[in-house]
C-alpha cells in the first residue's frame, strides 16, 4: 500500500472508534431501570452481555483487518524503497564507470603529449649536437691553418737564420783564412793548396747537405699542406652529405638477411671492411635499449647508422624490414645518442640488421 493511502486508513480507523462509543453511550442511556421487586431483571443482564461481546468481535476483526492493510503498506513501501536503492545504485556505478573512462582518457592523453614532449627534446639536442659538431671542425681546421702558418713562418725564419749564420761563418773564415795564408803564403804554399782544396770539398758537401735538407723541409711542408687540404675535404664532404641526407628526407636500405648484428660498409660505393667486434658492440647497445614487444618477435629491420669520428650519431634512417622494429630501433639511437669513437673511418657507416630474441 502506498505512503498516500495511511491519512485514509487513520481517519476510517477513528471514525469507526467513535461510531462504536456513540453506540455503547446510547445503549447505556436506553437501557431499562431495574424494577424494585427484582423479578424479571435477569433477563435484560443477558441481553447487555450478548450484545457486548457481538461489538467486541466485530471491533476485534475491525483491528486485525486494519492490521492487515498496514502490513501490506509496510511490505509495497519496504520494496519501493528496495527498488529506489537499487535505481541509486545503479546510476552511481554507471557514473563511476563514465568518470573511471574519462579519467584514462586523460591519462592516455598526458602520456602521448609527453612522449611529443621527448621527441621533440630529443630532435632539439641533435640538431644541437650536429651544430657542435660542425663549429668544432671549423674550429678545428681554423687552428690547423694557423698552425700551419705558424710552423712555415717558424721554418722558414730557421731556414734564413741558417743560412745567414752559414754566410757570416763562411765569411769569417774567407777572411781568417785569407790573413793566414798571406802570413804564410811563401812558406806554405803547398800545404795552402791542399788545404784550399780539402776545404772547397768540404764546402761542396756542405752546400749539399744544405741543400738535401732545404729539400727535406720543403717536402715535409708540401706534405703537410697535402694533409690540411685533404683534412678541409673530408670535412667538407661529410657536411655535404649530411645537408644531403636532411634535404632527403629518407635514407638507403640497408642489407637484409637473418643476423642479428650490424654489418659495416665503407659508404656509399664503397666497399665493406671494418672491425666485426665494434658493429656487435653498437647492436648490442641498441638491442639493449629497444622496447620489445612479443610482435616483434621472429621480425627484423635494417637501421643505417651514421657516425662522427667521436661516435656521435648523426643521422639513424630505416631500411627494409619490419617499421615498428625500424622505428623501436631508430628511438634506442637517439637515446644513446654517443656511440664509442668508430676505430676507422670503415665503421663510421653501420647498416645495422635488428632482430628482437
Amino acid at each position: 500500500m502506498k505512503r498516500g493511502m495511511r491519512g485514509p486508513i487513520v481517519i476510517s480507523i477513528i471514525l469507526h472508534a467513535l461510531l462504536i462509543l456513540m453506540f455503547i453511550l446510547k445503549w447505556n442511556l436506553d437501557k431499562p431501570k431495574r424494577p424494585a421487586g427484582g423479578g424479571g431483571g435477569g433477563g435484560g443482564i443477558v441481553n447487555a452481555v450478548v450484545i457486548d461481546q457481538l461489538q467486541f468481535d466485530q471491533h476485534k476483526q475491525f483491528v486485525k483487518q486494519q492490521k492487515a492493510k498496514k502490513a501490506e503498506a509496510a511490505k509495497e513501501e519496504a520494496e519501493e524503497k528496495a527498488a529506489a536503492a537499487e535505481a541509486a545504485r545503479q546510476a552511481k556505478l554507471e557514473k563511476t564507470i563514465q568518470l573511471k573512462k574519462q579519467q584514462a582518457a586523460e591519462r592516455a592523453q598526458k602520456e602521448k603529449a609527453r612522449q611529443e614532449e621527448i621527441l621533440k627534446q630529443k630532435a632539439i639536442a641533435l640538431q644541437k649536437k650536429k651544430e657542435e659538431l660542425k663549429k668544432k671542425q671549423e674550429e678545428e681546421k681554423k687552428l690547423a691553418d694557423q698552425k700551419e702558418a705558424e710552423e712555415k713562418a717558424e721554418k722558414l725564419k730557421a731556414e734564413k737564420a741558417a743560412k745567414e749564420k752559414a754566410d757570416k761563418e763562411a765569411k769569417e773564415k774567407a777572411k781568417q783564412e785569407a790573413k793566414e795564408k798571406a802570413e804564410k803564403e811563401a812558406k806554405e804554399k803547398a800545404e795552402e793548396a791542399k788545404k784550399a782544396e780539402q776545404e772547397a770539398k768540404e764546402k761542396a758537401e756542405k752546400l749539399k747537405a744544405e741543400k738535401a735538407e732545404k729539400a727535406a723541409k720543403a717536402k715535409a711542408a708540401k706534405e703537410a699542406k697535402e694533409k690540411a687540404k685533404r683534412d678541409a675535404a673530408e670535412a667538407s664532404k661529410l657536411e655535404d652529405e649530411l645537408l644531403s641526407e636532411d634535404a632527403g628526407g629518407g635514407a638507403a636500405a640497408g642489407p637484409s638477411g637473418n643476423s642479428t648484428k650490424p654489418s659495416n660498409t665503407a659508404g656509399p660505393g664503397g666497399s665493406g671492411g671494418g672491425d666485426p667486434a665494434y658493429g656487435d658492440k653498437v647492436a648490442n647497445m641498441i638491442e639493449q635499449r629497444m622496447l620489445i614487444d612479443q610482435n616483434m618477435k621472429g621480425k627484423s629491420c635494417v637501421v643505417k647508422i651514421r657516425l662522427a669520428p667521436d661516435g656521435l650519431v648523426l643521422s639513424a634512417r630505416p631500411g627494409s624490414g619490419d617499421p615498428a622494429i625500424c622505428r623501436a630501433g631508430i628511438t634506442a639511437v637517439n637515446m644513446i645518442g654517443t656511440f664509442p669513437a668508430p676505430p676507422s673511418d670503415a665503421e663510421r657507416t653501420i647498416n645495422a640488421t635488428i632482430q628482437p630474441q
